[in-house]
């Protein structure tokens, strides 16, 4: 086994290049105690030669060397023979900046092992304003992430590393379990696997939606934490003690309010919660003012409405728009309001 795999033979797994055969070998390596090591500090190597550009901790840590050998300024004081007391004086002073320097260059082999952790152990997808993207998973899963959203999962997710064959115990990784961070809006089709693995959702607030096999759709924002299940069945959880897991039918929809309480109500169209995958907006009784929280969350605009009356107005139905202009256009021809909008600055006026 040993020389089958080897730095090469990893080198064109990490690249995808692989046939069926290493594949496999790589993966009964990866099973045997003292190979997950060499396998991480390989998949390190691999992908520092594909960086385009130096890391800043390079850069200060070079500075920082330059500084520490710099004796120039010391020779040219020792020609002048200052006083004895004096000299002492200087010897001290050049210790504690070497000591602050080597302290300064640990902090930064530090922190850069950190980002290094991070980068080898997790893989995270993002959306920016006014973008939407479906991201098909290793195991089969699809999300699709709304507008400014982002969802982190372990890079072992496609080995067997993820399922349950060899167990890593990292921060938030749990034996026979599929765990994703989600930070904004997702719509969810989890696959159901042979082994029973669980699939979890965990987002900021503490919320965690935890399933075997289903669609649902999570909501993961500063001002509201929910989850529409459309079909499947879903288990929830947060951080109260007291708060024992909700079990979800399809066609509920829970909240998460401020004191991390759970709210359950039915809903009759629970896949409008993911609407916005087909740039579409449903709106139900939904007044100017939630709208606008919409507004800024998905396009990244600062909205200010000019009385309260008029952010109290109510707009339902169902509408397309692909981007923040045409929703603004549409939000003014139904509301018969007027609005400005000055780069990122939105105002409504009657």
């Amino acid at each position: 086994m040993e020389d089958i795999v080897n730095k090469a033979v990893l080198f064109d797994y990490f690249s995808g290049r692989v046939s069926p055969l290493q594949k496999k070998s790589v993966e009964s390596w990866l099973s045997v105690s003292g190979n997950l090591e060499l396998y991480y500090q390989w998949l390190h190597e691999w992908e520092l030669n594909r960086l385009q550009t130096n890391a800043n901790w390079q850069h200060a840590y070079e500075r920082t060397s330059m500084r520490i050998t710099d004796t120039s300024a010391v020779d040219q004081q020792e020609n002048e023979q200052p006083p004895a007391n004096w000299r002492s004086g200087r010897a001290m002073q050049w210790i504690n900046h070497v000591w602050l320097a080597a302290a300064s260059i640990m902090l930064i082999i530090g922190l850069a092992g950190w980002l290094f952790r991070d980068v080898l152990l997790y893989q995270t997808i993002r959306t920016g304003f006014g973008e939407t993207k479906s991201v098909a998973l290793p195991d089969g899963s699809v999300v699709t992430l709304n507008a400014n959203s982002s969802l982190r999962f372990p890079r072992w997710f496609d080995t067997p590393i993820g399922f349950g064959k060899l167990t890593i115990m990292t921060d938030d990784s749990h034996q026979n379990q599929r765990t994703v961070e989600l930070t904004g809006e997702a719509d969810f089709s989890v696959r159901h696997l042979p082994n029973h693995q669980r699939f979890v959702v965990v987002t900021p607030k503490g919320l965690n939606v935890i399933v075997l096999g289903t669609q649902f759709t999570v909501f993961s924002r500063e001002r509201a934490t929910r989850v529409a299940l459309r079909s499947g069945r879903v288990q929830l959880t947060t951080q109260q003690k007291n708060e024992p897991p909700l079990i979800m039918r399809p066609g509920d929809l829970v909240t998460l309010n401020r004191q991390g309480r759970l709210a359950l109500t039915r809903i009759t169209h629970p896949e409008a919660m993911a609407s916005w995958k087909d740039h579409r907006f449903v709106f139900e009784q939904t007044p100017l003012r939630e709208i606008a929280d919409m507004l800024h969350e998905n396009y990244g605009l600062a909205v200010t409405i000019e009385n309260s009356e008029l952010a109290g107005r109510t707009i339902s139905g169902s509408f397309t728009a692909r981007n923040a202009n045409e929703v603004l256009q549409l939000i003014a021809q139904l509301l018969q309001i007027n609005y400005i909008r000055e780069n990122n600055r939105v105002s409504f006026t009657d």
